[in-house]
């Protein structure tokens, strides 16, 4: 067991005062926000052990939380492939943790390395109530986290090896209503641009796909080059989809529609053919998958699937709750549904392919 953290300990991390650190953590008037903010942020990864009084909390959900013993919500954000807290996917769901947390007085401290180190130096591990896991999370520092024996929740991920649940868009079906609506719009050379083994997400968003073609009687293939984009970042992927589409001209299967696995691989097709001279969606429509905000803004606007970012980090600390209120409680796998959005970016079929030279 560590050495019992003082008030001193905290008003030395959060440089101020002991009596600024008993105002903060007492609730009293006096205190600048942000400093009573950066306090109680303090406090909660050293572990301070403290009475807060929350508000906006139903009287039965602060005896649940109180019979815990612990007060914070470890989330998992590894600062890797793109998933960072201003991402506007990534953090729009962590935005929707925090302010669940809040809203039943429990505290998020957010971790971002990728090393079970990382969590069990900053906050005491008897102060954690769970974990949410958000996006991909190594199975080492997943593997620590339940050996707490604390409840786990995680978001877009599947992590076979740790006792959890799972949340997810509902991947799968709106694809498959997405491809759908292209077939019944006259699209017979439809291909899924995406790495499909980047993750489970798009693995399933690949699947509604397939599913909608092979039942219209049309040809799929896993091992498609665009199917199997392996860049990090948009200007390797929008370099790699010109360069697949250019050898493609004149090919009878030149594509008239793209089925991306995500908004910015979309963007990336739309430049990557804007730089070939293809309209869109005139020859090629295209759709994306999450409705970020550049999707409303790029040019023509992306045709997408919406998913309730914020609501779905509010829904994963709701089902945190509930498995530390029902122990015995199995785990579960959520998908929320999505709903389609559509935009300039689709259309018509064209009548015949392109045979642009």
């Amino acid at each position: 067991m560590g050495k019992k953290i003082t008030m001193q300990h905290v008003a030395d991390a959060a440089g101020v005062s002991k009596y600024v650190v008993s105002k903060s953590l007492s609730g009293k008037g006096g205190v600048n926000p942000a400093t009573r903010e950066r306090v109680l942020q303090v406090a909660a990864k050293l572990g301070y052990r403290f009475h807060a009084r929350p508000t906006n909390v139903s009287q039965g959900t602060v005896e649940a939380i109180g019979k815990t013993r612990k007060s914070t919500v470890v989330v998992l954000l590894p600062n890797i492939r793109y998933q960072l807290r201003d991402s506007v996917y990534w953090g729009r769901i962590v935005d929707g943790i925090t302010q669940e947390l809040q809203m039943n007085g429990s505290r998020a401290v957010v971790i971002t390395d990728q090393t079970a180190d990382s969590f069990l130096s900053l906050v005491d591990e008897d102060n954690i109530q769970g974990f949410i896991g958000v996006g991909q999370v190594s199975t080492q520092v997943l593997q620590e986290a339940g050996k707490l024996e604390v409840p786990i929740v995680l978001i877009d991920h599947r992590e076979p090896l740790v006792k959890s649940s799972e949340l997810f868009a509902n991947n799968r079906e709106c694809v498959y209503h997405l491809t759908n609506h292209l077939l019944s719009l006259g699209h017979r050379f439809i291909y899924f641009v995406g790495n499909i083994d980047y993750s489970f997400s798009f693995l399933s968003r690949w699947n509604g796909y397939k599913d909608a073609m092979e039942e219209a009687g049309l040809p799929v293939s896993k091992h498609h080059p665009l199917s199997c984009l392996e860049g990090e970042n948009r200007v390797e992927h929008t370099e790699q989809i010109r360069a697949i589409l250019e050898s493609w001209k004149g090919r009878n299967d030149f594509p008239t529609a793209l089925v991306c696995a995500n908004d910015a691989i979309a963007i990336c097709a739309i430049n990557a053919l804007k730089s070939l001279n293809v309209r869109i969606p005139q020859e090629v429509s295209i759709t994306g998958f999450d409705n970020i905000e550049d999707a409303f803004f790029t040019e023509p606007a992306l045709t997408t699937v919406n998913v309730e970012k914020e609501l779905m980090g509010r829904r994963a600390v709701q089902v945190l709750f509930n498995h530390m209120t029902h122990t015995n409680f199995p785990r579960e796998t959520l998908y929320m549904s999505g709903s389609i959005v559509y935009r300039d970016s689709s259309g018509q079929a064209p009548q015949k392919g392109i045979t642009t030279e």
